[in-house]
């Protein structure tokens, strides 16, 4: 490719992460002028946060040496891969990804799955806990225990869908509702009780499929 300047090598990997000027400084911190005048020749007082934010390290940005990505353990993906798939994370750790996602470091993950075609960027994956959505006539659609989820918080919250919301201190699967003028979360097992929506009740994201293992 020829001689690189930093510039040069910030381009290439916002084209391979396909991310805007805009996304790249709400990752970093800075104002979108601060990316224009990076990849116009400046220079950047943020540079681990930088590298960070563009799934490589602040060496590689500065002088091109060192690898892209730097020294990586089996249990460790960089960013730059995990654009390309979703976190398998514990509801624990839901709560601190529907807060931060740009927060969440690689490591953080139980496993890496695979990114849905229909998937956005901050989607993530969880394990189906009880058998509040695993339905007791044969015939409906269930999601039994040990389930993954994938889930998008980007996608929209249409009546029907079947959304991961914080209700109660604590993060649930639920079908979101919407009848007679109130809003509810409900189970598709008729064992467990709905939940009134109510400003206390906040919708982490929309469920966009599925996946049993065996």
């Amino acid at each position: 490719m020829g001689y690189m300047e930093m510039k040069d090598r910030v381009a290439q990997r916002m084209k391979e992460l396909e991310i805007t000027q805009e996304a790249l400084a709400e990752r970093v911190g800075v104002s979108q002028v601060a990316i224009h005048k990076i990849l116009k020749g400046g220079k950047t007082a943020e540079m681990v946060k930088l590298g960070k934010a563009l799934g490589c390290t602040a060496e590689w940005l500065e002088t091109g040496t060192d690898s892209v990505h730097g020294p990586q353990s089996a249990d460790v993906l960089v960013l730059g891969e995990a654009h390309r798939r979703m976190p398998l994370i514990g509801w624990v750790r839901a709560g601190e990804w529907c807060e931060s996602p740009d927060e969440f470091e690689p490591g953080d993950a139980e496993e890496w799955l695979p990114l849905p075609r229909n998937a956005g960027p901050k989607s993530f994956a969880l394990r189906v806990q009880n058998d509040s959505m695993t339905s007791p006539y044969p015939g409906q659609r269930s999601y039994p225990e040990g389930m993954i989820i994938y889930v998008d918080p980007d996608k929209p919250v249409t009546n029907g869908a079947r959304v991961v919301a914080r209700a109660n201190g604590e993060y649930t699967f639920k079908a979101y509702v919407e009848d007679a003028g109130k809003k509810y979360l409900k189970p598709i097992n008729p064992a467990y009780p709905t939940i009134d929506i109510t400003e206390d009740v906040h919708i982490c994201g929309v469920v966009i499929g599925s996946y049993l293992p065996e």
